[in-house]
């Protein structure tokens, strides 16, 4: 081999050992490297706490623990339905953990961990109001204030998702208006727990609002503003006579006797006898541009605006007054008649 062969063969072989020594210097970094990343992963400490409340689907490591670092978004498991707790044991949660990497988890002595889940509560009125909404909208009732709504005992309302923040809905109804008896299926847009719907029944039915006795009366007894209650009652226990106005009982008198708490007809109530029987009474006579008054005694008993016969204390004839005041009568005549009744 000559010089020029021997020194080719040389550069070549230093060549080979310069590659090698990158690629084993390559190698000892990558490895340094990944020993490096497990020392940082191994030495992430956890500590788990000992009770939680989430708001989404998923329990993440950082709801889970302190410390979790750039591993608080791993998911480890599901969470319970809206508004119910679950316990998870320390060490199934220990394990999920460690199979992240992470070997130093601290339970401090915690041998489970309650998770709870957040939720918006939907109560029974809230489904009442939606089901008042839908039953005027078929044209069972005028409003939502006229009727009485009676959820089944056993509904005490249900929880759907936080996110779902969207108005409570009837999706389906059937109502009965004989019965007064009706179900139906709520749900809560925005929410995929209730999206098919939550079952509830009840009654509903057209209430009114009328005056009633809150004591019972004995005839002829006078209605005072304190003897008035307003009580709601269904509609197909309103008739054409009912009372139906405060105003129209406040001053009226018992024409029999009357139970308390139930509607009031107008065949109840009269204008309180004011003229009795042998009261001795003011006659005024009155014309137009003459008044007159005499001395009388009442033949009968009256209300304002009755006509009953008086006797002229004066002449001892017999007239024909209509009453307008306690003690009063009023004679409304001619001329001549006018001389006549008071001579």
């Amino acid at each position: 081999m000559n010089i020029l062969d021997r020194v080719h063969s040389v550069s070549n072989q230093t060549m080979m050992i310069a590659r090698a020594a990158v690629v084993a210097m390559i190698v000892i970094l990558v490895a340094i490297a990944a020993t490096g990343a497990r020392a940082q992963t191994s030495a992430t400490r956890i500590v788990l706490r000992p009770a939680i409340t989430v708001a989404g689907p998923i329990v993440h490591l950082g709801d889970l623990a302190d410390g979790a670092g750039e591993h608080a978004d791993v998911q480890l498991f599901r969470a319970p339905p809206p508004g119910t707790s679950g316990t998870v044991q320390a060490a199934r949660i220990v394990d999920a953990i460690r199979r992240q990497g992470i070997e130093l988890v601290e339970t401090r002595g915690i041998t489970q961990v309650v998770v709870t889940r957040s939720g918006r509560e939907i109560t029974r009125e809230d489904v009442v109001a939606a089901i008042a909404g839908e039953l005027v909208h078929l044209g069972h009732a005028r409003d939502a204030a006229s009727l009485e709504i009676r959820l089944d005992p056993g509904f005490r309302g249900f929880t759907v998702e936080n996110t779902a923040r969207g108005p409570v809905r009837v999706i389906a109804i059937e109502a009965d208006p004989r019965a007064r008896r009706f179900s139906a299926r709520v749900s809560v847009d925005g929410s995929t727990l209730a999206a098919a719907g939550v079952a509830v029944g009840g009654y509903a039915e057209e209430v009114a609002e009328v005056p009633t006795l809150s004591r019972p009366l004995q005839r002829g007894e006078t209605v005072s503003p304190a003897d008035i209650v307003i009580e709601r009652i269904p509609v197909s226990l309103i008739s054409a006579d009912t009372v139906l106005s405060r105003d129209a009982v406040a001053g009226m008198a018992a024409r029999r006797s009357i139970r308390s708490g139930k509607p009031l007809r107008n065949g109840d109530l009269m204008e309180p006898i004011i003229v009795h029987r042998d009261d001795v009474v003011a006659i005024v006579f009155e014309r137009p541009g003459l008044v007159l008054s005499v001395r009388g005694r009442a033949v009968a008993n009256g209300a304002r605006g009755d006509v009953i016969a008086v006797t002229n204390l004066q002449s001892n004839r017999i007239l024909q007054a209509e009453i307008t005041g306690p003690g009063t009568v009023t004679v409304r005549a001619t001329v001549a008649r006018l001389a006549a009744a008071t001579q």
